[in-house]
Formats: structure tokens, sequence, C-alpha cells
């Protein structure tokens, strides 16, 4: 072989053996914004304009602000175990008491609106709650295995579906619900993600790995699965992955705004610009 011509086919050689390596998915050039130190199974959740909602260890709801400082706080009179802080609506907060069944309503600025006992609206234990678009409740009941929606603005069950004509409570674990784009989400960590319309009727289940809850972005959905960001767009279904910043400890939550990523560990918040 002409000497001219190996060098140039080793020069092609070494080019593509190069270009799928620069090609593979990589951590974006994230940029830590603020960092703070948690204890504990802290729980996090973020509104619209990508501020952040923290249930410490003492069960306070601190609001803090895109440079991390603490805006607004929200101390309890009565402690109880927070199972779910939902910030999404633009309206109302939502914070999940599971070991006293209530729901505790708070405005944009932690001020208490309104306190639910969810004992007024069955006799089982509801292991899941997230607000609905029209201002009621979602709720699971895992004793009688009902998805229920309530209107705790005059005390009734507005709907109620038996969910056992569709799952076998034997084999399902149902950890969280999420309406979103008029379709109510409910997580189930041994099998997948149950989809239902916004009047409650099954529509179909997204074979998804072990979760305990998901996160929304325009048209898609997200999950933290071995320390890495997972997305399904909702209608075409593509998926797509990006790495997460590395840490000594693995990641619990993950949750991704607007224009800043949160995450969670059992030491630290860590917010990162997109």
């Amino acid at each position: 072989m002409n000497h001219n011509l190996l060098k140039l086919c080793l020069g092609i050689s070494c080019w593509l053996l190069w270009v799928p390596a620069s090609l593979q998915a990589q951590a974006p050039a994230w940029r830590l914004a603020f960092q703070l130190p948690v204890r504990g199974n802290a729980l996090l959740s973020i509104d619209r304009f990508d501020r952040a909602y923290l249930a410490d260890a003492r069960q306070n709801i601190l609001q803090l602000d895109t440079l991390g400082k603490v805006i607004n706080t929200f101390s309890p009179p009565i402690q109880g175990r927070v199972a779910m802080v939902e910030a999404w609506s633009p309206a109302k907060i939502m914070v999940f008491y599971d070991d006293r069944q209530r729901v505790q309503l708070l405005d944009r600025f932690l001020t208490p609106l309104g306190l639910a006992d969810l004992r007024e609206y069955t006799d089982g234990t509801i292991r899941a709650a997230t607000l609905a678009a029209d201002d009621r409740l979602w709720l699971f009941d895992e004793t009688t295995f009902r998805l229920l929606k309530i209107d705790t603005r005059v005390n009734q069950v507005g709907f109620e579906n038996p969910l056992e004509l569709l799952l076998d409570r034997r084999q399902h674990d149902i950890t969280f619900l999420r309406e979103y784009q008029s379709k109510l989400y409910m997580v189930d960590r041994s099998s997948g993600v149950y989809v239902f319309d916004n009047m409650g009727n099954y529509q179909k289940k997204l074979a998804l790995p072990t979760l305990s809850y998901v996160g929304f972005v325009g048209d898609e959905l997200y999950y933290l699965s071995n320390n890495q960001l997972h997305f399904q767009h909702l209608y075409t279904f593509q998926t797509r992955t990006v790495a997460l910043p590395e840490q000594p400890l693995p990641y619990r939550q993950v949750l991704v705004g607007d224009k800043f990523l949160y995450l969670l560990t059992n030491e630290a918040l860590l917010a990162y610009r997109r």
C-alpha cells in the first residue's frame, strides 16, 4: 500500500475510533448554584418559579429561593410525618401527613389555607395524595384499594374507582400520585406507572423500572434510576438519559425546573443551573 495512503487510512481509523467517544452521553456542564446540608429523610418539591420546598428533619416546610436562602417557613402546630410535599399547583401547596391522615393546604407564602382530615372520607388508610386541577384531591386508599377524588370544600367524595378490577392488590405497592396535562399518574413501585384520565378512568400502563415517584417537565415524564436522570416523552414515548453530577452518596430525589436542577442525598441538597 502507498505510504501516503496508509497514513490517510490510519488517520481515518483514528478519527472513527474517536468520534463515538465524543458523542457518548456525557454530563452537561452543570454549574452549582448552592448546596445546603440536610438530615434524615428530607423531602423536596419545586414550584413553577424554580423555588424549592424542603420538608426538614423536624417536619417543617422551608421555602427556598434560587440562591438557597430560606424565605418562608411553615411549622405545623401538631407534628406529623410528611409523606408528600407538592408545590406544582400555581395557587396552593399540599402537604400530606400519612401518620395523621391529614392534608395541609398552604398558600405561596406558606400561610395555612385549610386542613383536611382524610378520615372523614374513608375508613381506610390513605397511602398517596395529590392536588387535582379542579382544586380537589386525588387519594389512593390502600385498605379498600380504591382511587378517590374528594372535594374538601363540601366534604364529599366526588368519585371512586375500585382498583381490584384492574390490579391485584397483593402484587402492588402504590407510592405516588400526580395529575399532569389532564392525566392522573399513579406510581406502583412493583410494576410501573398507571395512567388515568382526569375522570379517573384507566387508560394505560407505562412499564418503567422500580420507582417511588416521577416528575414532569414540558411533554416529558422523568425519573431517577441508577443515579441517572431518565426522560420519556408522554406522547411519542421516545426516551433519553442525562448523566448527573457525580457525588459520593447516591441521589434520593431529583427535580427538574425551568432553569434549575435540584438533587437530594441523605446529607445535602444541591442546586445546579441548567
